[in-house]
């Protein structure tokens, strides 16, 4: 079709001094194509130098760098779907796509050093959810990244999204209520707003009066070129409004490209010859990236052991797990051995590079430290069972030094047993809840059930460790 109009251009009889409309109108179809087309092939390239850059994630333990791939994929897929048709392709295409979004998140989630999360979801009021770009500093703050252009953010937020948009301002409303009832370490994370291609003055002041952090260019309501509208009072309007479960994410995907078939990522990479970047296998003190969002933000990782202070939250609640690993004889000078147990041989090593009594310590340093009865009880139990010499006289050092509590049953309503989850887990961290304390444990199993429940609780992972003095004598010296 594209050289039928060159052909047809070049051999018109109309004098070239003399407009011709049918060509003229063949020539810009035939341009405006053209454009759409190498556009469209650029987009492309960008998509696919993001998904290198995404394969990076993985070193960094940020959770749901695996979803923002397969968004990638897919844009990637919907161009590459336009450009099979060209005289199909339209410049609006291109225009729709959500790489620039997407580009602008990893952007962020590049510039910010304490990233934990991406694209993660939070549920609030019992049915309503919203997707949060970025998540950093151990879950504690929110970056909603907002690419839009700033008279259609303005016009939306003076009009009361009397248009497609929902105004921002009951948006960042959302993200405050979410974040009150998703609390990190027993308080809400701070809700921060990117504008990347800037914000206008009075939607940049009635976010920041609602308790939203604002960053971005801010330009001044009367440069927007806009009519003169006059805001109304958002208490009273909002209050009649219905709040409605928007994607969050600002992705405004063209009819055509949002049946896109995830499954078929394989595909489309083998066509544009991709490579596959798998996940880097991790050590057991780091996070591993789930693929469900709903387990993204508080999947909490150890730097070489040690949790970032976290000294708002002064008190601390042993499980069983971590009274164990305080008192085994591994985290005690015997490490230097190999177990007939291949099990415990692994956590020998694990003790070499990374002594876990020095981690717990440090950690409870200047920290109440405290446990309820049924895990004393537990504990105690256990250690008289199988434990040595030395570990029962350390059990009874430690239990000495904790402030034994009666166990709450506090999420006795909200977590079902089964599974992974037991009675005596569920009352510990219920116990925790109770007197707002950090649960120090190494029982990954539970969290993630629980999570999965919706019950986020604040935990301080640490490497397992089992009772080994008795074992010791069949262990053969390294």
């Amino acid at each position: 079709m594209n050289i039928k109009i060159v052909y047809m251009y070049s051999q018109c009889s109309v004098s070239l001094h003399v407009v011709c409309p049918l060509c003229d109108v063949l020539w810009n179809v035939y341009t405006i194509s053209k454009m759409a087309v190498e556009l469209a092939n650029k987009k492309i390239d960008c998509g696919i130098d993001l998904l290198q850059r995404i394969s990076k994630f993985n070193d960094r333990s940020i959770n749901g760098a695996s979803k923002l791939r397969r968004r990638v994929l897919a844009e990637i897929k919907c161009l590459t779907k336009k450009l099979e048709d060209k005289n199909e392709l339209k410049e609006e295409h291109i225009q729709c796509s959500n790489l620039g979004q997407l580009e602008a998140l990893a952007d962020v989630a590049t510039e910010i050093p304490d990233v934990t999360g991406v694209l993660t979801t939070y549920s609030f009021g019992g049915v309503e959810k919203i997707v949060v770009d970025v998540v950093a500093d151990e879950g504690r703050k929110w970056i909603k990244v907002i690419m839009r252009n700033p008279k259609a953010l303005h016009l939306a937020f003076v009009t009361r999204g009397r248009g497609a948009s929902k105004p921002l301002d009951e948006v960042g409303e959302d993200f405050l209520m979410c974040a009150e009832q998703n609390q990190v370490f027993y308080s809400s994370p701070k809700v921060e707003f990117w504008f990347r291609s800037g914000v206008s003055e009075g939607l940049a002041k009635c976010l920041e009066d609602s308790g939203v952090l604002v960053k971005g260019t801010r330009i001044p309501d009367d440069e927007l070129g806009l009519p003169d509208y006059s805001v109304p009072d958002t208490d009273t309007d909002t209050d009649s409004e219905d709040c409605s479960t928007e994607d969050y994410s600002e992705e405004s995907e063209d009819d055509s490209c949002s049946d896109i078939n995830l499954s078929d990522s394989r595909t489309i990479e083998k066509a544009l010859d991709l490579k596959e970047y798998p996940s880097p296998t991790r050590d057991i003190s780091k996070c591993s990236d789930e693929s469900s969002a709903s387990n993204d933000a508080n999947c909490h990782c150890e730097n070489n052991g040690i949790r970032k202070s976290n000294k708002e939250v002064e008190t601390v609640n042993l499980d069983v797990t971590a009274m164990i690993a305080y008192v085994s004889a591994t985290s005690n000078g015997h490490a230097n051995l190999r177990f007939q147990d291949k099990f415990l041989s692994e956590q020998a090593e694990w003790e070499r590079k990374n002594p876990v009594k020095e981690v717990l310590n440090r950690y409870f340093e200047g920290r109440e430290m405290i446990a309820c009865q049924e895990a004393v009880d537990h504990f105690t139990e256990i250690v008289r069972i199988i434990g040595g010499e030395g570990e029962k006289i350390r059990a009874k050092e430690l239990v000495s030094r904790l402030t034994v509590v009666p166990g709450r049953d506090t999420f006795q309503e909200k977590v079902k047993l089964g599974g992974k989850v037991r009675l005596l887990s569920r009352i510990i961290f219920g116990t925790s809840e109770a007197h707002r304390a950090v649960t120090v444990t190494s029982n990954r199993h539970f969290v993630r059930s629980v999570e999965n429940q919706g019950i986020r609780p604040a935990v301080f992972f640490h490497e397992p460790r089992a009772l080994t003095e008795q074992k010791q004598d069949t262990a053969v010296p390294l």
